[in-house]
């Protein structure tokens, strides 16, 4: 079986055109993408420009009718005096009372309309500014100390640590694009290393070698899962230096935090450790899943089909990490692939959560399980095997599951 493994790493290290979609093309398409990047915020910008929004304010205290001239002074602002039952819906909607012989504002806007959320933040400043201006007059005629409108003395501490935006920058980054790159490179050397076996008649000659047809798939198997972690690694270290260097360039936060940025806090041996273990188990789950799903296609073609939905449900999970205010629990422990992911985020975090990281393991070990013992008996069939069932995994696990109810009956 190690001379089978060899053969068929060899194989596939052989293969140019494998690796130019695995490799090369990131290397093309990752600067495709910062230029399309870069013409998508030049555009947008143009846009943004042009953009108009219109706010409806109701001085319900009438000394205060001249912040429209605050409002109107904003580009792209039209100010509109307006009864509350009167503003529409698509408007922003400030309404101003006095409290204290101050200004008061009760603010309402749509939070789905990017138009109000862009322009929000200019209307709250000249708000302030009018407010700041009827304090200093109100200061001037009552006679009043300043400090007696500040009554909060309020000092800014950060919780979370210096360099807190790379550090969740990266443990988004690593887990989510680490992952997928494993399963994108798994997926393309599954195809290869099945279908394209089959479509190019070798893997009759496989069967002629002095080894059980369990140990070729084994081989196999074990191939994939080699060239997956291989080409993964690789593939992620391309990305995320294009991702750096698109941070740099524009997102301003981000570039002043790599500069003084400890990389050992990322990149250790508990963290690197840690996250071989992980990426392995991912990367023996979806071998097992694409290397069967593969293998009832005759041509690379048909196998990238059949291998495409399992792909883009396992690349699809991770994605989840991007979502604010997610916190471990049982449920993603349990979800394979997103349960690694989150490991490896709360890893670069520091947060080690070790009864997540432990039920991660343990739902890990399960899943392989469960995929080895369903699934890998579909590749032990010599149809599927050579390629010419005519079917699809999917398929064929509801006929399989069709007459073991009808044998029951």
């Amino acid at each position: 079986m190690k001379i089978l493994v060899k053969i068929y790493l060899k194989d596939l290290l052989r293969n140019k055109m494998l690796g130019l979609m695995v490799l090369l093309v990131p290397v093309i398409f990752y600067p495709l993408i910062y230029w399309g990047i870069n013409q998508f915020l030049m555009v947008r910008a143009g846009f943004a420009e042009s953009r108009t929004v219109t706010v409806d304010f109701y001085p319900a205290a009438g000394k205060y009718n001249t912040v429209e001239d605050s409002l109107t002074a904003l580009k792209n602002i039209i100010a509109i005096r307006s009864l509350p039952e009167q503003s529409d819906n698509d408007h922003i909607y400030i309404k101003i009372d006095e409290l204290d012989g101050l200004p008061y504002y009760t603010v309402r806007l749509d939070s789905s309309n990017s138009a109000h959320m862009q322009f929000y933040p200019l209307i709250e400043e000249k708000l302030l500014e009018y407010y700041g201006t009827q304090k200093n007059a109100l200061i001037s005629q009552s006679g009043y100390d300043p400090g007696y409108f500040s009554p909060f003395t309020i000092e800014p501490r950060n919780t979370e640590g210096d360099h807190e935006v790379m550090t969740k920058v990266l443990s988004l980054l690593i887990p989510l694009m680490s992952v997928i790159s494993v399963i994108a490179s798994v997926a393309a050397a599954s195809v290869e290393i099945t279908s394209g076996h089959s479509e190019d008649k070798t893997m009759e000659t496989s069967l002629t070698v002095p080894a059980g047809r369990e140990k070729i798939i084994i081989a196999k198997f074990i191939t994939v899962v080699i060239y997956g972690m291989l080409s993964g690694v690789l593939n992620f270290i391309f990305l995320i230096s294009f991702i750096i260097t698109l941070f740099k360039t524009f997102l301003d936060a981000v570039a002043s935090d790599i500069a003084g940025f400890d990389w050992a806090q990322v990149i250790n041996l508990r963290i690197m450790s840690i996250s071989f273990l992980a990426l392995l188990l991912t990367s023996f789950f979806v071998a097992v899943i694409f290397v069967t799903a593969s293998g009832f296609a005759s041509k690379r073609k048909e196998g990238s089909i059949f291998v495409s939905p399992f792909s883009a449900l396992l690349t699809y999970l991770p994605l989840v990490l991007v979502i604010p205010a997610v916190e471990p629990n049982i449920f993603i422990a349990a979800a394979p692939v997103l349960n690694i992911s989150f490991t490896l985020k709360l890893l670069i975090e520091n947060n080690s959560d070790w009864i997540f990281i432990s039920e991660t393991v343990l739902f890990s070990v399960l899943w392989i399980f469960f995929v080895y013992r369903f699934l890998f008996p579909f590749l032990l069939e010599e149809e599927v095997l050579l390629g010419y069932s005519g079917t699809s995994l999917i398929k064929k696990i509801k006929s399989k599951w069709s007459d073991g109810r009808n044998n029951k009956n």
